[in-house]
């Protein structure tokens, strides 16, 4: 007990003498302000005042260089355009009826054709369509110059019974120069024979 209570006496000693420091410090510094401002030492003037100013940032967006974009250029040769010109002409020359046991003209089945305003011509042929109702009799038909009075050679088919068939012509040996060209056609027995189609067809090389 004696020394619990001689130990509290030493901290409650340290305490007071501790409190009368700080209170001896606080009254030197205020006499020492004190004195300073009744000199006039320290004025208002001489405190350093910091103001802060706020400085605006500018940012700069620098823009992406974008490379441009290589669009392919279409490059055609020249040396294609022959082969893509047309190589063959159709001429049409009409259709019609026919019943005679020779030649003879038919009806609105013709067509004026100069073969030189064709360049490089490889072979020309002569196409009919021909129908015969009965379907018992053979039919001849050809093309007739009727310019300069002849038939053109090789330009004459045969259809040997049967209903219908369309006629090719071995390749024609034609006429140079503007001719008018008609269609003929023959039977043989006189059966009514329908002419449904005929043309010229003109294939260059």
């Amino acid at each position: 007990m004696r020394d619990e209570k001689e130990v509290r006496f030493a901290f409650a000693t340290v305490g007071v003498l501790i409190f009368v420091l700080l209170l001896n410090i606080l009254y030197l510094n205020y006499t020492f302000f004190n004195k300073q401002f009744q000199n006039g030492s320290l004025t208002p003037s001489s405190l350093t005042v910091v103001t802060v100013t706020s400085v605006p940032v500018v940012i700069t967006v620098i823009p992406t260089q974008v490379p441009p974009t290589l669009i392919p250029t279409s490059v055609f040769q020249t040396n294609i355009q022959s082969n893509s010109l047309v190589k063959d002409y159709f001429i049409p020359l009409g259709s019609g009826t026919n019943q005679t046991s020779e030649f003879a003209d038919v009806p609105g089945a013709l067509a004026k054709v100069d073969f030189d305003n064709y360049q490089n011509i490889k072979e020309i042929r002569f196409e009919a369509s021909v129908n015969v109702p009965t379907a018992n009799q053979s039919v001849t038909v050809r093309l007739f110059n009727t310019t300069d009075k002849h038939p053109v050679w090789n330009s004459e088919v045969t259809m040997s019974g049967g209903a219908s068939e369309y006629l090719i012509s071995p390749p024609l040996l034609y006429d140079t120069g503007s001719k008018t060209y008609q269609v003929e056609m023959k039977t043989q027995l006189k059966y009514l024979t329908n002419l449904t189609q005929s043309r010229i067809h003109i294939l260059l090389k």
